[in-house]
């Protein structure tokens, strides 16, 4: 939603885009934290490893420890190639002490920081007592490789930001190579108001700030799907706004901490023979597709993600707006990097290391949107600070900070305590986004409460008044005034609405040419697919056992760069969304759903293209490649991920999207059976699906994983231990969508 645009994030401008490449078709294959951190840590879908949810049994730190998944992952690889290791900040949803001691932490690492619940019930009500007081006291704990714990009074992530500095220092000092996965809490939401923790400094910044107003805002989901209710704006989208104000104030934060992390390796003169890589494990909704609040769909809000890096071999000022990548290639890039690998024994990653030569070669020199930016920045006028300029290393920058005593190698011995409250409880961190806060807060809005407690609102409104009189620009070179002074929010969405429905038969005439030209790519440069996996399986009280997969394909890399859509806030190459859902509150023979987007056209993904009937030649082509391609990856594993139509074309003639719709194999795809489900279900089981078997692996046609010889009598059956049977005569059960 905008968020790394160099008037919110001016420091993120200079160091990285600046400095390094973007890629602004950068995915998640899942969008849930726990997931997709866990496919950073082990390079693998979640279809591969079976972490798929939040929690246990299905996910969380429990599932990760009891799927054995820390045996063989990224930092012990790492550890192997050399480096000193360090994790400070969020781990894994529901990493406790309790769960700590329990299941034994996660090794590999040299320094792990996590953070924390308060470790007993007389932490507990001090940290309480803290957040109570106005300004808020900050506590935090953290579980310093699994042997003590620590206190920090102040920000969460000012701390993390002050132990990586450390670290670093101390592996330079040693002339250690070195790994930190450095894992913030903004912008999640805090234990106060529910709001993002903000530093006092940035209180006032972005006055008026309102969720951007798109053509999706407020626009329900097809009803088919049950993911959102049908009547638009049926919360009080003050909320959305005050929450979206208050992520982007978070984030402040986080970008001058990234200027002094940046300045830090100047000043150990180790940047320029540093990576740096920044992005998210998931995206956030605020409004978009008239959910209020969430993050487990496949639209772009959730998946599609900021991702930049820098360092030796990367192009500079890059804006690589025709390549695709996943968080499974993430991982097989720091690899490669690192000079690192799995061991032979061990389950292959499912991705590939970025093609840096390529990035190279196609562009040369820098092309970012904004390499020439002139507009102003949250706290500077247009035209007052020069980006370009290279960090300050002057001796009083340089000076290293006090740092306080050596921490004991081993636990100290506790103080004396006596009575209740000083015996361990198990609270998870405050840094876990947990579904019941979430549906609390939906619950809020049904009830027309709303979610941001009155006192919340007055701070904030407070801020923001005091924040006007302070400061008089909102983005300048981007075009906008505070959006404050937007018009009525009704209004907006009608006319964004109007505006795609006049625009309709250009998009279409677009989508034509596209499929017209897909074989006309100047020749292979690359044999990079361009294909990213979507998928899901989704655990918990919301919209329980509704899964998907979801292929993300774009045209090669150096395919024709497509007309960008109005409004559209990114460039780049012709794209498509082809989805597989799975609707559990369906009768059996009609569980499947599709869904068809060109994100060239419809970044805003409201235009399904399998709803035009008849359905044009072109675009059952397109869906009979993108199936076919959707199976392979759904039971890919390894290169086959990476490349999956060498699964369908093992002679090499065919690597990407452009190739494949070469009329010649239209025989050939139309006749693969479409991937479709037996059941649905809030766990991953391959029984569960029904693929062509000639697109997956010959190991999951065999006895024992194929799907069973007959359907079930319903999508109730023993294979879903979670329903109950419904009532006689009632309608199958199941959490409708809000």
């Amino acid at each position: 939603m905008n968020s790394t645009h160099p008037y919110y994030m001016p420091m993120l401008h200079k160091h990285l885009r600046l400095q390094g490449t973007e890629l602004p078709h950068f995915v998640t294959s899942v969008g849930n934290c726990c997931p997709s951190r866990t496919v950073l840590l082990t390079g693998r879908h979640c279809h591969n490893s079976n972490l798929t949810a939040n929690d246990p049994p299905h996910g969380g730190y429990a599932g990760f420890k009891t799927k054995k998944l820390d045996k063989s992952y990224l930092p012990l690889w790492l550890q192997a190639a050399g480096y000193q290791t360090y994790w400070v900040g969020k781990a894994l949803n529901g990493f406790s002490t309790f769960m700590a001691d329990k299941y034994g932490c996660l090794p590999g690492w040299d320094h792990l920081m996590p953070s924390v619940g308060p470790p007993t019930q007389a932490d507990f009500d001090e940290s309480q007592a803290g957040l109570a007081q106005r300004p808020p006291v900050y506590l935090k704990y953290y579980y310093t490789n699994c042997q003590y714990h620590e206190k920090k009074v102040g920000l969460p992530d000012d701390n993390l930001f002050e132990r990586a500095h450390s670290l670093i220092e101390d592996s330079v000092d040693a002339g250690n190579p070195f790994f930190l996965k450095l894992a913030v809490s903004a912008p999640h939401d805090g234990p106060v108001d529910g709001l993002p923790r903000i530093a006092p400094r940035f209180m006032s910044a972005f006055p008026g700030l309102k969720v951007p107003r798109g053509p999706n805002y407020g626009k329900p989901i097809d009803d088919r799907f049950g993911m959102s209710k049908q009547r638009p704006l049926w919360w009080d989208s003050t909320d959305s706004d005050i929450r979206y104000r208050a992520r982007a104030q978070s984030m402040l934060a986080i970008d001058e901490h990234l200027d002094r992390l940046v300045t830090k390796l100047e000043c150990l003169g180790v940047l320029n023979n540093t990576y740096i890589i920044y992005t998210s494990d998931n995206g956030f909704k605020l409004g978009q597709h008239n959910i209020p609040q969430e993050k487990w769909t496949y639209y772009e809000e959730d998946v599609a993600l900021p991702f930049f890096i820098r360092g030796p071999g990367v192009p500079r000022g890059a804006y690589a707006n025709t390549l695709q990548a996943a968080m499974v290639d993430v991982t097989a890039t720091i690899l490669n990097l690192a000079g690192a690998a799995p061991p032979a024994a061990a389950d292959p990653v499912d991705g590939a290391p970025l093609p840096l030569e390529l990035l190279r070669s196609l562009h040369p020199q820098p092309n970012s949107p904004f390499y020439n930016y002139t507009g102003a920045y949250w706290d500077a006028a247009a035209g007052t600070v020069d980006m370009l300029a290279p960090p300050a290393t002057d001796a009083a920058t340089c000076a290293r900070s006090a740092r306080p005593p050596p921490m004991p190698p081993l636990p100290p011995s506790p103080p004396p305590c006596k009575g209740s409250k000083c015996k361990p409880i198990n609270v998870g961190s405050d840094d876990d986004d947990t579904e019941d806060a979430l549906l609390t807060t939906l619950a809020s809005y049904d009830a027309g409460t709303g979610a941001v407690p009155v006192s919340g609102r007055r701070s904030l409104r407070d801020g923001a008044a005091a924040g006007a009189a302070a400061t008089g620009a909102e983005l300048g070179g981007a075009g906008a005034e505070a959006e404050a002074e937007a018009e009525e929010l009704r209004r907006q969405v009608a006319e964004a609405t109007m505006v795609m429905e006049l625009e309709e038969e250009a998009a279409e005439e677009m989508e034509r040419r596209a499929l017209q030209a897909a074989g006309s790519a100047a020749g292979r440069i690359s044999s990079w697919s361009n294909m990213a996996l979507i998928e899901q399986w989704k655990y918990g009280k919301l919209w329980r056992g509704k899964d998907y997969r979801v292929i993300r394909a774009c045209m090669p890399p150096n395919a024709t760069l497509a007309a960008s859509a109005a409004g559209a806030r990114r460039t780049g190459n012709v794209c498509y969304k082809y989805v597989v859902f799975c609707n559990i509150e369906r009768a059996y023979g009609g569980l499947r759903l599709n869904q068809l987007f060109n994100l060239s056209s419809d970044e805003a993904e409201i235009n399904d293209l399998l709803l035009k009937k008849p359905l044009p030649a072109g675009t059952q082509r397109l869906v009979d490649r993108l199936d076919a391609a959707l199976t392979v990856l759904s039971y890919c594993s390894g290169s086959s991920c990476a490349q999956p139509f060498t699964r369908i074309h093992p002679d090499g003639s065919v690597v990407n999207l452009a190739e494949a719709m070469d009329p010649k194999y239209d025989s050939l795809y139309a006749g693969f059976k479409k991937l479709d489900y037996y059941r649905c279900a809030e766990y991953y089981d391959p029984s569960n699906e029904i693929p062509d078997p000639r697109l997956v692996p010959e190991e999951w046609t065999l006895p024992g994983r194929a799907p069973p010889p007959r359907p079930p009598t319903s999508t109730l059956d023993p294979y879903i231990p979670f329903e109950k049977p419904p009532k006689k005569g009632g309608k199958k059960g199941g959490k409708r969508g809000f």
